[in-house]
């Protein structure tokens, strides 16, 4: 059994290198914190399994992740986590807003995102669409 203070940090370090490898283009290594079936629910649609993931990663837009503190509920192997966000487009410069809502697993390689939805904020209220 683990602390759970063990597992709050690795599931902020999962958090913290999420943002970190689609910032540097690592679009393999962001790809490797899903699960091998894990799904990226984001503009509407959903993107499956490494190969959805890496593919979905290559074709979006470049720029800086900024997210919020998270909210971690832990049951034993699983998490679900709320945290909101900020993406500034590296070359337009616009912006967008939302929040994602995350289920985690704990893997043999650590904890792992199952599903991560993104949901954004919009002048008329939250979005599957910015």
């Amino acid at each position: 059994m683990t602390d759970r203070s063990d597992d709050i940090s690795s599931i902020n370090e999962l958090l913290a290198l999420y943002t970190n490898r689609l910032d540097r283009n690592d679009h393999h290594g962001w790809a490797e914190l899903f699960t091998s079936d894990g799904r990226f629910e984001v503009y509407g649609r959903a993107f499956e399994g490494t190969e959805g993931l890496v593919g979905m990663s290559e074709a979006a837009p470049s720029g800086l992740h900024l997210s919020g503190a998270p909210v971690i509920h832990l049951e034993g192997d699983h998490a679900s986590v709320e945290q909101s966000f900020l993406f500034v487009d590296q070359v337009t410069r616009e912006s967008r807003i939302g929040f994602y809502d995350d289920q985690l697993v704990r893997t043999p390689n650590g904890w792992r995102f199952a599903v991560r939805r993104s949901t954004f904020l919009t002048p008329h209220g939250a979005s599957d669409r910015p």
